[in-house]
């Protein structure tokens, strides 16, 4: 299983701050389009207005979107643009 954390404005267009996807290992970009059908986020998601780390380390860093991600990780996703 993998646990997606959802941080900022994310966290509020979904509803949830965590879900938790059945699946052994995945990519970045796989995990971003389940939670686009699953959460109908179509057009919501938007890359240069999240950050994603993986147990805790900037996704960018770990082959960005096509970065691995196995059974047992955390995924962070934070919205990095708000109001001022």
């Amino acid at each position: 299983m993998i646990t997606v954390d959802l941080l900022g404005g994310i966290r509020k267009t979904v509803g949830f701050s965590t879900v938790n996807i059945n699946v052994t290992n995945s990519s970045v970009n796989e995990i971003l389009t389940f939670l686009e059908k699953e959460y109908d986020l179509k057009n919501k998601i938007k890359e240069g207005e999240i950050m994603i780390a993986i147990n805790g380390v900037e996704s960018s860093v770990l082959g960005g979107r096509g970065a691995k991600i196995s059974s047992g990780d955390t995924i962070t996703i934070l919205s990095v643009l708000h109001g001022g």
